[in-house]
């Protein structure tokens, strides 16, 4: 509803104007009456009506005073002059002061005022509506500026041969200048993007771009002079530049804009972004290597985790030289650790080729490399078990080799990593161990496949169950059909074969690796359970079962 303030010095006329109509019924509502052009000042400061209804002839500031004072500090409010004189004078003026209409005391009746009212309701809507329409165009002409702003930054970093759109001349037409301490860019890029991109729809991801940017745009507007622009998805780049050419200030604003972005978007979108600041450029034309470098710098988040902040100074070279792989010896180690289902043992040869990538600063690259090598690994052992990618590596749409991309940090593909093994483990366990034995016994037998490179025994094997070896040897050998020994035996003996058909190893090695307790007993018990020397074996056609 819209505003009405009475003013009348004459209480009579003032309560004849007030009752003469429905005020609410009519879309209007009365937030004042006043007795003196002074007095209807004050209470237009407090109650900001929309329409003044006053009379013209008042003792003190008199109706004309009072148009001139609204329309000073009040324009918005729409006022209609009363009098109870056909005064040319005070219709002239009252007019000429801003007054929509003129009604003379003795003429009024409801539907006049009604009609006044009416014609004062249409100016206040028409003035709305032209202040919608040049706001609307305002922000569209700066939304259209921002946009060139924004495609003059992007091509001004990714072009090493800017055209002339982005001359300097250009650029300040834009708005966009840099003084002559120098330009730092800054790349600013989500963590775990391509997590998020399979999680979220595009118009999310847009939102949540635009969010970031009115988020960090407004952070960096307290800086000397900055600007975003957004590189491609989940990327951006910051340009600072500063009057100063003071290091320390230099340092000190750029690193306290980037706390509070990090800290702001963190907070507010629930999103951590790491960034990686250049070099110090003195001209225009360096701003394309030294964006290029920063954004190099920004695998630095590998190994610094996300949430980072990486300064020219603290960037790592990595020793190319002394990349870490997954080579034959770690291959045949890594098997054997899964052919007994020793889970620690994976572990620990997962950890020591992650830790030697991090102490050699592996490149983010060779770093992924060796981890599809894994995947390979993982993948043949799965296959050659019978069990399902999906009861390794879940039941998710993209394949593990584009499930590791999307890691930024070496900690969580390390955690990944390990993970993956440890679900084919588990796999791995339940086909090997049937479900029909019983605890006991599932036990004991996954503790001979961790430990058949060891001496074992009977009494070991029970010591680690927590069970009598008499109890044990019983039990075992009713589920097994196999007493003790000669189920450790022939398991030795199929893992010698094994050993023996991928030609890797030689027999000597074999000994060593199945638990043999000589070179000489290895061929007697080979030859006793297969009926053939193990060199007889290593002969056959394929290396066939015997």
């Amino acid at each position: 509803m819209l505003r009405v303030m009475l003013v009348d010095d004459d209480l009579p006329m003032l309560n004849h104007l007030k009752n003469m109509l429905e005020w609410e019924k009519h879309g209007f509502v009365l937030c004042g009456e006043a007795t003196g052009g002074k007095a209807a000042g004050r209470m237009a400061d407090e109650r900001k009506p929309d329409i003044v209804i006053t009379d013209m002839s008042m003792p003190g500031m008199d109706g004309l005073e009072l148009i001139e004072y609204l329309q000073k500090f009040h324009p918005r409010t729409k006022i209609v002059a009363v009098s109870g004189y056909s005064d040319v004078h005070y219709i002239r003026n009252s007019m000429r002061s801003g007054a929509v209409d003129y009604i003379l005391k003795h003429e009024l009746s409801s539907e006049l005022l009604l009609d006044v009212l009416g014609k004062a309701s249409d100016k206040l809507a028409e003035e709305r509506r032209a202040t919608e329409k040049s706001m609307q165009m305002q922000l569209q002409l700066e939304r259209s500026r921002s946009l060139l702003r924004e495609d003059a930054i992007r091509r001004l970093v990714q072009e090493d041969q800017p055209d002339e759109s982005v001359s300097t001349d250009a650029l300040k037409e834009l708005g966009i200048e840099f003084f002559s301490g120098g330009v730092t860019a800054v790349v600013v890029s989500w963590d775990g993007y391509l997590q998020l991109k399979e999680r979220l729809e595009r118009k999310d991801l847009d939102n949540l771009a635009q969010s970031f940017k009115d988020i960090a745009g407004n952070i960096v507007a307290d800086a000397d002079k900055a600007y975003l622009a957004q590189t491609e998805e989940g990327k951006f780049v910051l340009l600072f530049t500063l009057k100063t050419s003071s290091r320390l200030i230099w340092h000190t604003t750029i690193h306290e804009a980037l706390r509070r972005i990090r800290a702001s978007v963190k907070r507010q979108l629930n999103l951590s972004v790491s960034c990686s600041v250049s070099v110090l450029c003195g001209a225009i034309a360096d701003i394309p290597n030294a964006c290029a470098e920063a954004e190099r710098a920004l695998e630095e988040r590998f190994y610094a985790g996300t949430d980072a902040v990486i300064w020219p100074e603290s960037a790592r070279k990595p020793k190319e030289a002394e990349v870490p792989t997954v080579d034959v010896r770690l291959e045949r180690e890594l098997a054997l650790r899964l052919s007994r289902l020793d889970e620690e043992g994976v572990g620990e040869v997962l950890n020591d080729l992650f830790d030697r990538m991090i102490e050699a600063h592996t490149a983010y690259k060779s770093v992924q490399m060796a981890c599809v090598e894994l995947i390979h690994l993982a993948n043949r052992s799965l296959k050659e078990a019978g069990v399902s990618e999906q009861e390794v590596f879940g039941d998710v749409a993209s394949t593990p080799y584009e499930t590791l991309l999307q890691f930024d940090t070496v900690r969580a593909l390390r955690d990944w990593m390990t993970n993956v093994y440890r679900e084919l483990l588990r796999a791995l366990r339940s086909r090997q161990t049937p479900s029909t034995h019983s605890d006991l016994v599932r036990r004991t037998l996954e503790w001979i496949r961790r430990r058949h490179a060891e001496p074992i025994t009977l009494q070991l094997a029970a010591d680690e169950a927590g069970v009598n070896s008499s109890y044990l040897s019983r039990v075992f050998k009713e589920e097994t059909k196999l007493g003790f020994a000669d189920y450790v035996t022939r398991f030795r003996v199929d893992q010698a074969k094994r050993l023996i058909r991928e030609g890797e190893t030689d027999l000597k090695e074999i000994v060593r690796r199945t638990g043999f307790s000589s070179y000489n007993y290895f061929f007697t018990v080979f030859k006793k359970v297969t009926g053939i020397t193990p060199l007889e074996y290593e002969k056959l056609p394929d290396q066939a079962e015997t």
